[in-house]
């Protein structure tokens, strides 16, 4: 269970019952079975025509070996792709240097054993750009759907822990329950540590996500 709060209680105006607002929490911890790296290739020319030619001589390059150990074509997505001029400060004075080309991509990781793996070819294969690395499980509601209802069930039971202490008598029913978690993010994410020292490739380790629900409830005795 959660650590839900009380958050309230009052008794109604016509005083013939009285109300307790409590919040419940719900979590559900599970391995994830799915990771999104984002990854890219970043080339600076004076000629943008030459970046340009470079960024895509490098981006199909890395392209093809991340294809080779398996990633699917559809699971291959542009992230971002920016030009980006490039300027020099000095004394005041702006000096054009050339253009920066970057290209970002993300990758859909099926095999999480393979993570590592994919991160280091695509290094060695033209990569230079390795923002993130994100973990989550592939049909993430069922999970949140347990979460909720153990967030149901701890407000239940503070609302009565709270109801025994004042002293009421009377069994208490639920008036209202309103789901508080953020609508969209059923299943959160974690981002990995990349430590690229280990001379034996990148150590990637997923660990747990932890999936809350959060809910709001109001009983009446």
């Amino acid at each position: 269970m959660g650590n839900g709060m009380y958050t309230g209680y009052r008794s109604n105006s016509n005083g013939n019952g009285k109300k307790i607002t409590v919040s419940g929490e719900g979590s559900v911890f599970a391995a994830p079975n799915r990771a999104t790296a984002t990854v890219g290739v970043r080339t600076e020319n004076q000629n943008l025509q030459t970046a340009q030619a470079e960024n895509a001589e490098k981006s199909n390059g890395m392209l093809a070996a991340l294809q080779n150990l398996g990633i699917a074509k559809d699971d291959i997505k542009t992230a971002d792709f920016r030009i980006d001029p490039i300027y020099t400060y000095e004394d005041g004075k702006q000096f054009f240097q050339g253009y920066r080309v970057t290209h970002l991509y993300s990758i859909t990781i099926r095999n999480l054993t393979q993570a590592g793996l994919i991160i280091d070819t695509a290094v060695e294969n033209g990569a230079n750009e390795i923002m993130n690395i994100q973990f989550s499980v592939a049909e993430p509601q069922e999970l949140y759907n347990r979460a909720l209802s153990m967030a149901v069930v701890d407000s239940y039971n503070k609302a009565q822990t709270i109801a025994r202490t004042l002293g009421i008598q009377t069994a208490i029913s639920p008036l209202t329950i309103t789901e508080e978690t953020q609508k969209g993010s059923p299943g959160p994410f974690l981002v990995a540590s990349l430590d690229t020292s280990s001379g034996s490739g990148t150590p990637i380790e997923p660990g747990q996500l932890e999936i809350k629900a959060t809910v709001t409830g109001t009983y009446i005795s």
